[in-house]
């Protein structure tokens, strides 16, 4: 006979489970719509790597980093790469990430930090689909061009910008005393042609700016949220981000007025807009308002691009990493000449045939025939080697190994437009790889083929000098 403190129990037990399971499946739901909404996000973003690389170009090199040359970034296909992992959820944040692939760590505390903050987040699903759902509402294109707004060089204000406001007040205030002094219409006529003529001549100077000042509420509206995220390894990101949103809190009035879109409204709620920033100049006033706050606070404003950039990139690495077959954090050894990589594989390819790699003291040649796949496992040990000191990320079973700056000779053209020959070209790659070595860091360089621009004597002796060198 069973006991009725077990019955109770077993009665509690399953009011509680009734209780609970509404809960569950309503945030499992929640997850899978957040995580459908991204899959299509990502799908239909676009794909201009000049405007993803703005940032970078700005920051070429970090403190602590040191930045991938143009040459090694081709040599190893890293844009489509990058293109592959990229999951963030805003354009700032696909921005940063960029910044991060492109500028290797020379430590391993950066890089260790990150991968904590991108384990919590993974660890704390509800947190993690806050943070996503937050940082869609800058994945609207115009976001990119926050970067413009924030590190570029803004509009200088008119001498006369003091004017602006007192000629709004003037077209107001005769509009409202028209009806006790019907004269004033011949003076309200008069400053709706100067407004007017205001309009004509500084809104073209300012127009290139008007896209990222209309997703500007929308950056402080995220900064606000992100500023509540409860990850102790995001603490500085968070704080940055929610001191920064309380300072630029009167920002948003003024930018709020910029981001009515006349395109996407009715033809009356379009005219009525337009007509209204002719007679009284609000979009003007609130362009200088907006622009003159952050010439003020750029540093702030630029720490919280930052610091939003590095959540969205702490959750697009967790993202990413679930998508692989299998990963590893690498393990960082003291500086000297060896290797050692198992089961390792291209994160560009479905169902690619893992390799490994054993290096003690001797550099590697790797021969075979046509199509057997060298090139793509040298280019397979390259991208490895960049996303370790990077995303802290590696698609292997095992990767031990000093940090290395990585330099290629892989590809190489002519140019006619240069006037440099094939041969140039290559010999122009070789030379960047021997400074490189005089500079006394380690470095894994990668080489396909040395001087395939010349005949096979000359290419022989070449190659082999050169190799001997590094």
């Amino acid at each position: 006979m069973v006991h009725p403190a077990f019955i109770v129990l077993g009665a509690l037990l399953l009011g509680a489970l009734l209780l609970l399971l509404p809960r569950f499946f309503s945030r499992t739901k929640d997850t899978m719509q957040i995580v459908r909404g991204l899959r299509a996000l990502r799908s239909a973003r676009h794909a201009d790597m000049a405007l993803i690389a703005a940032y970078h170009r700005r920051f070429p090199a970090s403190a602590g980093t040191e930045p991938l040359d143009d040459r090694t970034w081709r040599d190893l296909d890293l844009d489509e790469v990058f293109l592959s992992l990229d999951h963030t959820a805003s354009e700032p944040g696909r921005q940063y990430l960029y910044h991060c692939v492109r500028s290797p760590h020379c430590s391993v505390e950066p890089l260790a930090r990150l991968d904590r903050a991108a384990r919590s987040l993974e660890a704390d699903e509800s947190t993690a689909n806050h943070a996503r759902t937050a940082l869609c509402e800058l994945s609207d294109p115009r976001a990119a061009s926050l970067d413009d707004l924030l590190f570029g060089e803004l509009p200088r204000r008119p001498r006369l910008w003091w004017l602006f406001p007192l000629l709004t007040a003037a077209s107001v205030a005769c509009l409202a005393l028209i009806a006790a002094w019907p004269q004033l219409v011949l003076l309200w006529l008069g400053i709706c042609v100067v407004n007017v003529g205001v309009q004509v001549l500084y809104k073209p100077r300012v127009k290139r700016f008007i896209p990222a000042l209309h997703e500007l509420p929308a950056f402080l509206r995220v900064s606000r949220a992100l500023g509540t995220l409860p990850i102790a390894d995001l603490a500085d990101e968070s704080r940055v981000l929610r001191e920064g949103a309380k300072r630029f809190g009167s920002l948003r009035l003024a930018t709020s007025w910029l981001m009515f879109e006349p395109e996407q409204a009715n033809e009356l709620a379009s005219s009525v807009y337009e007509y209204v920033n002719l007679l009284f100049l609000l979009d003007v006033n609130a362009f200088v308002f907006a622009t003159e706050s952050l010439r003020n606070s750029r540093e702030v404003a630029r720490g919280m691009f930052a610091a939003l950039g590095y959540v969205d990139a702490a959750q697009s690495i967790a993202q990413w990493r679930r998508t692989l077959p299998r990963w590893t954090a690498p393990e960082f050894t003291a500086a000297q000449k060896a290797l050692h990589v198992e089961t390792l594989a291209h994160p560009l390819l479905a169902n690619a045939v893992a390799n490994c790699l054993d290096v003690d003291g001797s550099s590697v040649l790797i021969t075979g025939s046509n199509m057997s796949g060298k090139t793509t496992f040298v280019r397979t040990l390259g991208v490895n080697a960049v996303l370790a000191q990077t995303l802290y990320t590696t698609c292997a079973s095992v990767w031990r190994g000093p940090m290395l700056r990585v330099r290629t000779s892989i590809q190489r053209a002519d140019s006619l437009a240069d006037g440099k020959s094939y041969y140039l070209s290559e010999v122009e790659s070789v030379l960047e790889l021997i400074r490189a070595k005089e500079s006394g860091q380690q470095h894994l360089f990668l080489l396909d083929e040395l001087f395939r621009g010349t005949n096979t004597t000359e290419r022989v002796a070449a190659a082999y000098a050169v190799l001997a060198f590094l």
